[in-house]
């Protein structure tokens, strides 16, 4: 229920779980705790409650400290190396190894139906593990976060491990456009504090067709990037904000259509170069001022 904002918690009363509560939508964790227990259930498995989720994400974070061939490992009693103890992970946090797998492999974010409706597609069915969750974060940090004087938008990837990939119908659909991110993840195009580096607002890129409509004309008649930074600073408009974008997002067209919104734009142009003064711009001579 708290509103967050910069400079508002100059006093540095919150820990770093108070921010986790804070940033973690409670929507999510009802959802999460619902889901997660269907799947108990049919695995006739003891259900779980909110606290054991809390604890199992907090363990899953842990988990990324520690370097290791395999997760079983990080439960053993005995250490692999005569330099480095056991981590004990079942005595640190009192979860036992069984109870982290059978939480692990019932674990669901999002509702999906586990039959695929007629006329949808396997893509379509499988990104509803995640629909829900990117919605309800969406819609958390419009209500209870407020952004500094500038947003930035840029893609960025979650890289993840295991099964799925586009020769495979299970698990989330693999599609990376980013050239440089050559490895399996889920791309996502976002928006952020410019200050802070709050993520404020998702938007997933789920097909091919979602990068190769980059510079068409949408539903909206507006250029593909322009329309989907429109979409990821929309709940902050008339607010006279810098929005910053690379050359994905730029084009004149975008700075229109911000400016109309009531924010101000700083963009790199260079594959949309329709409408740029080019030739003004490059004999133009800057002088100091």
């Amino acid at each position: 229920g708290e509103i967050l904002f910069q400079n508002g918690d100059v006093q540095q009363i919150y820990s770093p779980l108070d921010y986790f509560l804070m940033s973690f939508p409670l929507e999510q964790m009802r959802l999460c705790l619902e889901e997660t227990n269907k799947q108990l259930r049919l695995q006739r498995k003891r259900e779980t409650t909110v606290t054991e989720l809390y604890k199992l994400y907090g363990i899953m974070i842990l988990i990324t400290r520690f370097e290791t061939t395999s997760r079983a490992r990080l439960w053993s009693t005995v250490s692999q190396n005569k330099y480095i103890p056991a981590v004990k992970l079942g005595m640190m946090t009192g979860m036992p190894r069984q109870r982290f797998d059978d939480l692990w492999s019932a674990l669901r974010w999002s509702r999906q139906p586990k039959d695929r409706p007629d006329g949808m597609r396997h893509s379509e069915h499988r990104w509803m593990l995640v629909d829900d969750m990117v919605e309800i974060f969406n819609q958390h940090c419009e209500e209870h976060f407020i952004p500094s004087e500038c947003i930035c938008a840029d893609e960025s990837i979650s890289r993840w491990y295991g099964l799925g990939g586009i020769w495979i119908n299970i698990g989330l659909p693999m599609y990376v456009a980013i050239d440089h991110k050559p490895e399996n993840g889920c791309e996502i195009q976002n928006s952020a504090c410019g200050r802070s580096g709050v993520m404020l607002r998702l938007k997933l890129v789920k097909e091919a067709e979602d990068e190769e409509s980059h510079l068409q004309e949408g539903a909206d008649d507006l250029p593909h990037g322009t329309s989907i930074l429109k979409y990821l600073v929309l709940p902050w408009a008339q607010t006279e904000r810098v929005v910053c974008a690379d050359s994905y997002f730029a084009s004149v067209t975008t700075a229109e259509v911000l400016m109309g919104l009531g924010f101000k734009f700083i963009g790199v142009v260079k594959t949309a170069t329709k409408r740029f003064p080019m030739k003004y711009l490059s004999d133009l001579d800057l002088t100091e001022g």
